[in-house]
């Protein structure tokens, strides 16, 4: 009698494992696609990432890409400065969202500069894409994966929620 619970337990478990391993498989196995268009696909953004707008140039064919990366709007009606000096570094609006890591896994682009757009942007100028292009981008702590899929001059708005 022994034997055949120790045997049911044993079942029990290794059902369990069996059935914990493949439903781990599967979820490293799955993309999750956000938005595809014959033109790009966004497969997946983080929680502080807003809204994302991709738009191709219809009438350049040359291969540069326009990252720009901002803080969306506050809806305030205040004019208080929003900063804060800490350190002698400031904080705030003043500091612009930038790119800490690219993983390249599809296509290459040969340089990437970073200017400023604004008090809270980043523009960031990608040359010599070959397509598709398929990016990782880490901008601070938030990673967006997108695909480019049709050459051409693309700009791309990134939107940061505060």
């Amino acid at each position: 009698m022994i034997k055949k619970i120790n045997f049911l337990i044993l079942v029990f478990f290794l059902g369990i494992s069996l059935n914990s391993f493949s439903s781990e498989k599967q979820s490293f196995t799955k993309i999750d696609t956000l938005k595809k268009t014959d033109q790009f696909i966004l497969f997946n953004k983080t929680a502080n990432i807003g809204d994302i707008f991709f738009s191709k140039n219809k009438k350049s064919t040359e291969p540069i890409l326009y990252f720009k990366i901002g803080y969306t709007a506050d809806q305030t009606n205040s004019n208080a400065i929003k900063t804060a000096v800490q350190g002698g570094q400031q904080y705030g609006e003043t500091n612009q969202p930038r790119i800490t890591d690219v993983k390249i896994l599809m296509g290459k682009y040969s340089e990437m500069r970073a200017e400023t757009a604004s008090k809270t942007a980043s523009l960031y100028t990608l040359t010599e894409i070959e397509f598709p292009l398929h990016l990782q981008v880490k901008i601070l702590n938030e990673t967006v994966e997108f695909e480019l899929l049709q050459p051409g001059k693309w700009t791309i708005d990134l939107n940061l929620k505060k």
